[in-house]
């Protein structure tokens, strides 16, 4: 009885309840992102929405579903990836753009993993078996791939205004929201959903605490924290989503 009194409680208030997953890939109770998107953002006919880091079209695809007007383009720089991503929305109204977003713009290397969504412009941190287990991330190839800063995004896809950017693109993100700071302190960016990778788990990733300085400097707070996943007890990844000022 209390049990199902709790959970109708934290559903009430945006909380989804999910078993432990096995060894130590704890997913703890969290805010359903989406909603709290729908809720923020709202579905005007003009929404634009920017999937970085798209890999095979999961948040595209949930995007579309939850944003039926709404502009969404999508970027994949992995080739097989972005097969399977154009292969998943085709017929969905989804822009596919097979490049990276990143700190410059022009050819750079991308670090090929066994376990693909770890593909990074990062090479991988000598420690990371620690945090997320022996042998899960060997870079296995690097490939060549055409990358393209956020602002060059903007003016080569005509992006006047972006409603929500995802950036899922397993470390990167700092060097590529530094690299855009005339965007968003110009207000052309409403909410950023991004993945924070708190333990060591590729060369150069930035510190949450850099990241909270960077969002603050250009007029961005913290709306929540989704997806906790924690080894040993400690916090090892989680996603946030910010909002801009008014």
């Amino acid at each position: 009885m209390i049990k199902s009194l709790l959970k109708k409680f934290l559903l009430s208030q945006g909380y989804v309840i999910s078993k432990s997953l096995p060894e130590d890939a704890q997913w703890q109770a969290h805010r359903n992102y989406l909603d709290d998107t729908i809720a923020l953002v709202g579905d005007a006919d003009d929404l634009c929405i920017m999937d970085v880091g798209a890999y095979i079209g999961q948040m595209a695809m949930a995007y579309r579903s939850r944003f039926p007007k709404a502009r969404i383009l999508a970027f994949e720089p992995c080739p097989e990836s972005f097969n399977i991503l154009t292969k998943k929305v085709q017929g969905c109204n989804i822009e596919c753009h097979k490049m990276a977003i990143a700190e410059k713009s022009g050819q750079t290397e991308l670090q090929l993993f066994d376990f693909a969504p770890a593909n990074s412009i990062l090479p991988p941190h000598p420690n990371r078996d620690k945090v997320w287990g022996e042998n899960k991330l060997e870079a296995t190839e690097r490939l060549q791939i055409e990358a393209i800063t956020l602002e060059d995004a903007f003016n080569a896809f005509n992006i006047r205004h972006l409603n929500v950017l995802k950036l899922d693109v397993q470390g990167l993100e700092h060097q590529i929201l530094n690299a855009a700071k005339g965007l968003l302190k110009a207000g052309r960016i409403d909410f950023i959903y991004l993945e924070l990778i708190l333990l060591p788990t590729y060369q150069n990733q930035e510190t949450i605490t850099n990241y909270f300085k960077l969002m603050e400097e250009v007029g961005f707070e913290l709306h929540n924290f989704y997806n906790l996943s924690s080894v040993e007890g400690q916090l090892r990844q989680v996603d946030a989503l910010f909002k801009r000022l008014k």
